[in-house]
């Protein structure tokens, strides 16, 4: 068993390679990754629990962190891998914790354009028509405009807006800790995408990755929400241009929400 563990995460927004980024990844004998943990909210609530117990002056800082370091090796204890990338949405909205817990640790986050991303569930949710859409309440499960606007809800936490939200929350607090994949140029260049990424990890490149034959499915997870084939990957990575679904109205209302291309917003100087 490999105790000596390095620790990275995966994270952004869905519908933008998360899954191929990972299947990608553990083509290298020394990586592991997959879908997402339950990791980030088993930390959370023993952060919680400490917070919240009458003990908790009593509880140092140190303690706190060989708490939440202990939780992470315990997860990860059977997994004979050195390099450890976990999956989950919200770690992008918890950098300072990841800082404090992992100072080498680094975010590697999938975006893709919102509208784009919308269009990706309306597509996978058209392939599943004879289950149920458990992304969204029923009520707004009526037609394309509504489950999109479902999606993009502030107030009910929709599935997109939380994560870009918590992306950027962690782009603007710490920009030196993640690295920005836009899904595209994984489809269209994964070898030089790939090359990026670990250069950004100062890890050598892994000179045997099969772009040809990467494969992945989790029906245990995907079944279970009504969507299956929701983290299925094509075996050829590879970009397929195709039109879009959405209606224009839905499209022209969601665009321009891409924050990460600007970078020199991550200079300005709030009065």
């Amino acid at each position: 068993m490999n105790n000596d563990k390095q620790y990275h995460f995966i994270s952004g927004l869905p519908r933008s390679g998360s899954t191929l980024l990972s299947a990608i990844l553990r083509q290298n004998p020394d990586f592991y990754a997959d879908i997402a943990s339950p990791l980030c909210g088993m930390i959370q609530q023993n952060i919680d629990s400490m917070t919240g117990s009458e003990n908790n002056l009593n509880i140092s800082e140190k303690q706190r962190t060989n708490v939440l370091r202990g939780l992470t090796d315990g997860y990860y204890c059977d997994v004979d891998k050195s390099v450890i990338f976990d999956s989950s949405r919200t770690w992008s909205s918890k950098t300072n914790l990841i800082q404090t817990l992992w100072p080498e640790a680094k975010i590697i986050c999938c975006v893709r354009d919102v509208p784009w991303i919308l269009d990706s569930f309306e597509r996978v949710a058209s392939k599943n028509s004879l289950y149920t859409n458990t992304f969204i309440d029923q009520e707004a499960n009526q037609c394309v405009t509504t489950r999109c606007d479902a999606l993009m809800d502030v107030q009910k936490g929709g599935q997109v807006v939380k994560p870009w939200f918590w992306l950027q929350e962690g782009y603007y607090a710490n920009p030196q800790m993640m690295h920005i994949v836009e899904y595209e140029n994984l489809c269209k260049d994964p070898e030089n995408t790939m090359k990026m990424i670990y250069g950004f990890l100062n890890i050598p490149y892994y000179q045997n990755h099969d772009f040809d034959n990467v494969q992945y499915q989790n029906d245990n997870f995907d079944v279970p929400m009504g969507q299956p084939g929701l983290h299925t990957v094509k075996s050829k990575v590879q970009w397929n241009q195709r039109k879009t679904v959405l209606p224009p109205s839905v499209w022209k209302k969601y665009s321009g929400q891409e924050f990460w291309r600007t970078p020199k917003e991550k200079d300005l100087k709030y009065e």
